[in-house]
């Protein structure tokens, strides 16, 4: 559910004249975080005691749409580097000190090994990479544009 309002949430606020790469900067986010997803579940540091998929434990609520929406709008909103660190700590400080307590509560996450700071810097850093990783995409593209 919360999913689908996330999903719901990107697909109404993306840019339409940069479709193409904000959904590339939305699957390097997804990408990124599944990623680290993994690492976390394998060192035993997090768990999901119930799975949005019952038959795969690889897509939950968090990875699935959550972070990867969050980090694609804030990236698309504030693209200057000073708006997007500022924007991206609340954004961080909300997943991890508000969403994360939530999905607690629900049963949906639970920390081993772990503290919500913990993620809060995490979430961060994952959001400092796709931005890295997207500005260079970006400058790419420009400058091998044929004119």
């Amino acid at each position: 559910m919360i999913n689908a309002l996330f999903l719901l949430l990107f697909y109404f606020f993306i840019d339409r004249q940069r479709l193409f790469f904000m959904l590339l900067v939305f699957f390097i986010s997804f990408d990124i975080v599944g990623l680290v997803d993994e690492f976390g579940k394998f060192f035993n540091l997090w768990c999901y005691p119930h799975q949005m998929l019952p038959f795969t434990d690889r897509f939950n609520t968090v990875d699935f749409a959550i972070i990867p929406v969050s980090i694609a709008l804030v990236y698309q909103f504030f693209s200057k580097w000073k708006f997007f660190f500022i924007a991206h700590i609340i954004t961080s400080a909300v997943i991890a000190f508000i969403g994360i307590p939530i999905f607690k509560a629900l049963y949906l996450y639970k920390l081993l090994n772990w503290s919500m700071f913990y993620s809060f810097l995490t979430v961060f850093i994952m959001g400092i990479v796709v931005k890295i990783i997207s500005d260079w995409m970006a400058g790419k593209k420009r400058g091998y544009r044929v004119s």
